[in-house]
């Protein structure tokens, strides 16, 4: 029985069928069509890829036969649309198939692994980042965020992302003139200038202690203490949902103050050194972390049975989510929070970080929330989720230079 494959390398090029015979390999597209003997191969170069500001890799496959002529397979297709679409489920076993059949038919075949250049970029990248967090770690945060938050504020609007974010201010305040939204946008590149430079001391930062009144950096006060020390003091599973706001990774170690099992879900960075990094900087907040990917739900209802607190950040644009009101405009956010509250008829707590002066911090705690219940009794999933929004649309509204306004939210 025949393999096969096909692949658009790039937008330019034509849609290319494979087909795996057993001492060739033959490719047809709009051009015309070839075998290409196995024993005539020469060298199999195999690397993965990383497309500009995407975090997804993609295998690849080059190979170079003796007449010259040059093959390159790759799981990553360019649709019609421009799109990349990832093929690695059809990609793997076609290449897999391939290399056994070349290394019997051709067994001096050179088999090399390689890097990509943006992968070395990317290496280049974490070096020096893990390196800058260390030396921030030397000097005091209040010395390091304030030159961290004006590079940020130096730089940021000469980057892609302030396109984004500036059309999402104009349509979530149409009302704002545009001295407002600069300066909204001018207090967003400040503030992720004090989260990178906040990540070398997330450990020190957080010094609440329920048993004293008074902190010097992290705030919970009046009735959000009080309901602060009750979720970390109760048994049984509990939800906290929070958006990227002020320095959003304080959470974990607000959830580490909770007894027994505990954990976030986080999505790790495109760079893997640096992902590295910063799950050794989280993991001092003593809380378990789980990547969002797809082992994410059933890790997170594990977490829920053991009677463990999880928290997740929703404010994120999800591709096969549900559709919610946001800024007025419809938006897409993963049901699985209120969904996992239905499962397992737990509390739902909201929590927020607030920036203050001085690298001070004020932690704000609602809940537990009364969700929204169908005819049956159960949590409405919707509902529940479109109240959620609602509340992080107005605590933006609130600091609206203090949430990530980079993130493609409308699409």
């Amino acid at each position: 029985m025949e393999d096969f494959y096909s692949v658009r390398v790039s937008r330019w090029a034509a849609e290319t069928v494979y087909r795996l015979h057993t001492d060739s390999l033959h490719w047809s597209d709009e051009r015309g069509e070839r075998d290409l003997l196995h024993a005539n191969i020469r060298k199999v170069r195999v690397y993965k890829i990383r497309y500009f500001r995407s975090r997804t890799s993609y295998w690849r496959c080059d190979l170079t036969y003796a007449d010259g002529v040059h093959i390159r397979l790759q799981a990553a297709h360019y649709g019609l649309d421009g799109r990349v679409e990832d093929r690695t489920t059809a990609y793997i076993p076609f290449i897999k198939r391939l290399e056994a059949r070349l290394a019997h038919a051709n067994p001096n075949v050179a088999f090399e692994t390689a890097e990509q250049r943006l992968a070395l970029l990317d290496a280049a990248v974490g070096v020096l980042a893990i390196v800058a967090l260390r030396l921030v770690r030397l000097v005091d945060v209040r010395h390091a965020a304030n030159p961290a938050g004006f590079f940020m504020r130096q730089i940021g609007p000469w980057l892609k992302g302030h396109g984004v974010a500036k059309a999402n201010l104009v349509a979530a305040f149409p009302e704002k003139s545009t001295a407002e939204i600069e300066g909204i946008l001018n207090g967003m590149w400040d503030n992720l200038g004090r989260v990178f430079a906040e990540y070398a001391h997330l450990d020190r930062l957080w010094d609440f202690d329920p048993t004293h009144i008074e902190a010097d950096q992290i705030l919970i006060e009046g009735d959000d203490r009080t309901r602060f020390v009750a979720a970390i003091r109760e048994k049984g599973p509990a939800l906290v949902f929070s958006a990227h706001l002020a320095n959003w990774e304080l959470l974990p170690f607000a959830l580490g103050s909770r007894l027994g099992e505990n954990a976030v879900v986080y999505r790790p960075t495109r760079i893997p050194s640096i992902d590295c990094e910063l799950t050794r900087i989280r993991s001092k907040a003593k809380v378990g972390l789980i990547s969002a990917n797809l082992e994410a739900f059933f890790a997170v209802k594990d977490v829920l049975r053991r009677g463990g607190m999880v928290g997740i950040v929703v404010d994120e644009h999800f591709p096969r989510g549900i559709d919610v009101m946001f800024f007025g405009r419809a938006c897409k956010v993963t049901p699985i929070f209120a969904q996992l509250a239905r499962k397992f008829k737990c509390p739902i707590y909201g929590a927020r970080v607030v920036r203050l002066a001085n690298a001070k911090f004020r932690l704000n705690l609602v809940g537990p929330l009364s969700a929204p219940r169908d005819a049956t009794g159960k949590i409405d999933v919707a509902a529940t989720m479109q109240m959620i929004t609602g509340m992080i649309e107005g605590w933006i509204k609130e600091t609206p230079e203090q949430w990530l306004w980079l993130q493609r939210r409308w699409r």
